[in-house]
């Protein structure tokens, strides 16, 4: 004989029917789980008319809990089937048992508190920095092209030609003056979490010129006023002359370097890597250089005057180059970096050596594009030739780089 009918045979001839009904607690805060509370006991009278072998047909069908789950409140979650409800109970009632002990059979052994200790616990999610890369995890490459912009705020230089020197100072002032100053870079860089390349390309010009009373001739420009002149002007003579003196340097870098440190030094709560980000790249390459310095005279013999006696003179020097850059990521929009190289090590020319730090930081304000502000101190020095032949460019420049990194 089934629960549902001993059940019946047992209350009808009271003349009532009793239904349980088990409500269903749905919480949004928490896993969706049945939470079994005290049993409600509604009487239904019943016709008696309604004979005990038609009372005994009758069943409780699981429609009325599935009735019951329709017309909840739509803010509740959905629960499973209530077949899938497996109610532990203490042991199967006998037939002589009562309701109340029918009652006490189907009342569950776990309180609500004691559900809540057994069930599941709900997995703990914890703060989680975003788009966090593992160091040294994965081979993808990124490519990135950096154009630059260099405003000085100090660039001096000597030129030295066939003997004469002349020196240049431009500033801050000369910025709108593209004749006096004009300056610009682009970079190159093809670079995975390990290991990269870079190329870069940088030049620089400076212009300036100045009129001397009385200036002694040296021998190179007495020997061009004399090519134009049938006067002979000897060496040392004092003379009138406008002088304009240039100096320009395109150097290419090219080189590799290898990320020795890639360290997150933060951890969230529940111990996953987070910024700061320290890295360390120390790199080698090669420093292609071309350095050419002219001085362009003019010169006043009386009612005469001669123009565009120029004096001009390059060099193309191959230099080893080694340098290094640390790099601090504080988040996805924010790092600060510090480069240093050096270069020449007087290798191929009398005095042959070149240094720069730079030190700077990124904003990224989208995903394949960041802006990028730095300092700058640089200095190169050269020489090389003897005699009418020497040539020397001095050079020191420091000002603030402008540019952007553009996600290939």
């Amino acid at each position: 004989m089934s629960l549902n009918q001993w059940f019946l045979q047992a209350i009808l001839p009271s003349g009532t029917l009793a239904i349980l009904l088990m409500p269903v607690t749905a919480r949004a805060s928490s896993p969706p789980f049945f939470i079994a509370e005290t049993l409600v006991l509604e009487t239904i009278e019943l016709d008696p008319h309604v004979s005990q072998t038609q009372a005994q047909t009758l069943t409780i069908s699981s429609d009325l809990s599935e009735s019951f789950v329709e017309t909840s409140s739509p803010n509740q979650v959905p629960v499973a089937s209530p077949q899938s409800l497996d109610l532990p109970v203490s042991e199967q009632p006998t037939q002589d048992d009562g309701v109340q002990s029918m009652a006490q059979h189907l009342t569950p052994l776990k309180s609500e508190a004691a559900l809540h200790e057994v069930a599941a616990p709900w997995p703990q999610v914890g703060l989680t920095l975003a788009q966090i890369r593992p160091a040294n995890t994965s081979d993808e490459w990124e490519f990135v092209l950096e154009p630059y912009l260099f405003v000085p705020f100090s660039v001096t230089t000597d030129i030295s030609v066939a003997g004469i020197t002349q020196s240049i100072s431009v500033g801050l002032g000369d910025l709108f003056n593209l004749d006096s100053i004009f300056s610009g870079a682009l970079r190159f860089e093809a670079r995975n979490p390990q290991y990269g390349f870079f190329a870069d390309v940088s030049h620089i010009r400076v212009r300036e010129g100045r009129a001397i009373t009385g200036y002694p001739v040296p021998p190179a420009l007495a020997n061009l006023v004399n090519q134009r002149t049938p006067i002979t002007i000897p060496p040392g003579t004092p003379l009138d002359v406008a002088v304009t003196a240039t100096g320009r340097t395109t150097t290419i870098n090219l080189g590799g370097y290898y990320r020795v440190v890639d360290q997150y030094l933060g951890t969230t709560s529940t111990n996953e890597p987070t910024y700061p980000r320290l890295l360390f790249d120390p790199y080698l390459g090669l420093r292609i250089v071309v350095l050419s310095g002219s001085l362009d005279f003019g010169v006043g013999l009386g009612n005469l005057v001669l123009e565009d006696l120029v004096l001009d003179e390059s060099a193309t020097l191959l230099k080893p180059l080694l340098g290094a850059q640390l790099g601090l990521e504080l988040s996805d929009q924010w790092s600060l970096g510090l480069r240093g190289d050096i270069s020449g090590f007087n290798i191929g020319a009398a005095e042959n050596l070149a240094w720069s730090v730079w030190a700077g930081a990124r904003y990224r304000f989208a995903p394949s594009v960041a802006l990028q502000l730095a300092y700058q101190y640089k200095e190169s020095r050269y020489r090389g030739g003897q005699g009418i032949t020497q040539f020397s460019l001095d050079q020191s420049q420091h000002g603030v780089w402008l540019g952007f990194d553009i996600g290939l």
